[in-house]
């Protein structure tokens, strides 16, 4: 796994913070993965004290747990949870889609476009990186939307949700996350029609796919209190 970047002098303790999510969200942890305050300001090149208030901010938003006052960890989904996380993301995103379908400028249009080859290019060779350009994508798309709020909602949502997407990557054949078929096209043309209901569809059919994660964690769930 490659370092995560160095931090820039400014104000530590957001760069840190956002950082740490970013990772998150990108799938560079794996769900239950422990991590350590003094590692991860090594890797930053900060002092503990940045870290500690970043860790503490994401432990309050739920992407991490504290177990004990040095034993952090990802937090591990629930089959609900996530079910919750995924029925938010349908009429969250599903809007967002919706008013950027009625707002996005070609360029942006472009850059999504451009993202989805980079996507289909990783997902055949790198399950990070396919990860990483997938969480962009949802991201600009409702950076397009221009709604602040929604966008802070949607992000809290994938910083909980990002180690399972990557999981999902990773276990899913190339050919589904490479094919013409992905859900993203769909929107892509409905983007390009200024078709804000087929946008809206699109991006909530492409959410719905998730549902394979839901039916693992119950799977995994069953099988564990299973003597």
């Amino acid at each position: 796994m490659s370092p995560l970047p160095k931090i820039a002098k400014g104000n530590l303790s957001e760069q840190v913070y956002g950082t740490i999510r970013a990772s998150l969200m990108d799938g560079r942890y794996e769900p239950g993965e422990r991590l350590t305050i003094a590692s991860l300001a090594e890797q930053l090149g900060v002092s503990i004290t940045p870290v500690r208030e970043a860790i503490f901010r994401l432990v309050t938003e739920r992407a991490l747990e504290m177990r004990a006052a040095t034993s952090i960890h990802v937090r591990r989904l629930t089959a609900p949870e996530l079910r919750e996380i995924q029925l938010i993301r349908h009429h969250l995103e599903g809007e967002a889609a919706a008013q950027a379908a009625r707002k996005i400028a070609p360029a942006g249009l472009a850059a999504l476009e451009r993202l989805q080859a980079a996507f289909t290019e990783a997902a055949a060779h790198d399950p990070l990186e396919a990860s990483r350009v997938n969480r962009e994508f949802h991201f600009r798309l409702a950076a397009a939307a221009e709604m602040p709020l929604l966008y802070a909602t949607i992000e809290a949502m994938w910083a909980q949700m990002g180690p399972l997407i990557h999981l999902y990557h990773l276990n899913t054949p190339t050919r589904v996350l490479a094919s013409g078929d992905h859900g993203h096209y769909p929107l892509l043309r409905a983007l390009a029609a200024r078709d804000a209901e087929a946008a809206r569809r699109a991006i909530q059919d492409d959410i719905g796919v998730g549902v394979v994660m839901v039916d693992w964690l119950e799977a995994k769930g069953v099988a564990e209190a299973t003597p």
